[in-house]
């Protein structure tokens, strides 16, 4: 069965009223504008990876929001939103924190940081000779499969997940890479965890 990016936003919709309470309770935010309408205004952010943007103090900042399902203590970063001719929003995001969100916690991290070590550490550890012989083997599917990563000498073990999308005149897999944050840690990335 085909990925379903409307069902994905719908959901990720159906979440932020609990997203919005908690900043309002936890960050103390003035106001906060949602770019989840589907217009094409709101795309223009979305495309950036900003989902939307905190008001407070005087000043704003930009932020991409996830939701996950079930916390398995690992973080989820896209690599291609097309693969292998569009790079994900680990590579194309503006914002300035991800605010990742699980049933009953949320990390707030720096993206840039986050970015930084993406670039420089996990992204090269990755096999992409194995990936490419995955997809072709699993053409026309989602699916994932586990596979180990060497960082900072480190072994780690990770998972490639893949979802496959049609639309009426196109086929193409998302491709992302799921990381635990033992790994994050030992690179130097700092994060703030707050129960919901």
């Amino acid at each position: 069965m085909p990925h379903n990016f409307q069902t994905s936003l719908a959901y990720e919709n159906s979440k932020s009223t609990v997203a919005d309470t908690f900043y309002y309770d936890q960050f103390h935010v003035e106001n906060i504008i949602r770019f989840n309408s589907g217009s094409p205004s709101d795309m223009v952010f979305q495309r950036q990876d900003i989902d939307l943007q905190l008001f407070g103090w005087g000043k704003h900042t930009n932020v991409s929001e996830k939701f996950r399902d079930f916390d398995f203590n690992d973080l989820y970063l896209e690599l291609y939103s097309m693969y292998p001719e569009t790079k994900g929003w680990m590579h194309k995001s503006e914002a300035n924190y991800l605010a990742y969100f699980f049933p009953k916690r949320m990390f707030w991290i720096d993206k840039k940081e986050l970015q930084q070590i993406f670039k420089t550490q996990i992204e090269p550890a990755i096999n992409f000779t194995e990936l490419e012989s995955w997809l072709k083997t699993n053409k026309n599917k989602s699916g994932k499969y586990k596979t180990q990563i060497e960082v900072k000498g480190q072994p780690y073990s990770v998972q490639i997940i893949t979802a496959f999308n049609r639309t009426s005149n196109k086929d193409w897999n998302t491709v992302g890479v799921s990381v635990p944050f033992n790994l994050l840690k030992n690179c130097g990335l700092t994060w703030r965890d707050s129960s919901l």
